[in-house]
């Protein structure tokens, strides 16, 4: 398995539309940060939020990638020695962009928060999505790395960075709810003899 060395980010999605002249089904809420369907410079090395499951899906799918399982998320992000957080076992909030940033930063930012492998903002920027579950009521997918933000009441989803372990459920209703400010994605490319 090939991973992706930093979340996909607006540059990349914006090149990603102009040669695949991919349009959403349903555009309510797509890409909303952008003006005239194009980031503002100061933005294109950040990872892409406001796209759906199927705005990221239809990205992997032009470059012959995926999403990776929650499985496979925790397996690249924790590496060879299961390690709690990308870089360690320790916390170290100089390592990833916490609540104190105020907002999405380059994924290149945080290069002490890389893991053994290299991959880069694993945590603590925009909650990454994994794969999509449907039990035949409901559908949802698993964020993997936190986010971030730190929602103000109790009963918002929990925010800011998370542990390589844990993972937050987040239910697909339609395509303006499934998109919002702080949930990227990250490809993986599989390879034929795994």
């Amino acid at each position: 398995m090939y991973v992706d060395k930093y979340p996909v980010t607006n540059a990349m999605y914006y090149d990603f539309l102009k040669q695949s002249g991919y349009i959403p089904k349903d555009s309510a809420n797509f890409l909303r940060h952008w003006v005239n369907m194009k980031p503002s410079q100061e933005d294109m090395d950040k990872p892409v939020v406001w796209i759906s499951y199927n705005d990221a899906c239809a990205y992997a799918d032009f470059y012959n990638k995926s999403l990776p399982t929650d499985i496979e998320w925790q397996y690249f992000a924790s590496g060879s020695r299961r390690l709690k957080w990308p870089w360690g076992n320790e916390y170290d909030k100089s390592k990833l962009n916490a609540d104190e940033y105020g907002s999405i930063t380059s994924v290149n930012t945080f290069g002490s928060g890389k893991n053994e492998y290299g991959i880069l903002d694993l945590c603590g920027n925009a909650w990454e999505m994994t794969q999509l579950y449907d039990d035949g009521m409901h559908r949802f997918m698993l964020l993997r790395g936190g986010s971030y933000y730190r929602a103000p009441d109790f009963w918002h989803a929990q925010g800011g960075p998370c542990a390589n372990d844990s993972h937050l459920k987040c239910p697909l209703l339609n395509e303006g709810l499934n998109r919002n400010s702080n949930v990227g994605f990250r490809c993986i490319r599989r390879v034929a003899n795994e």
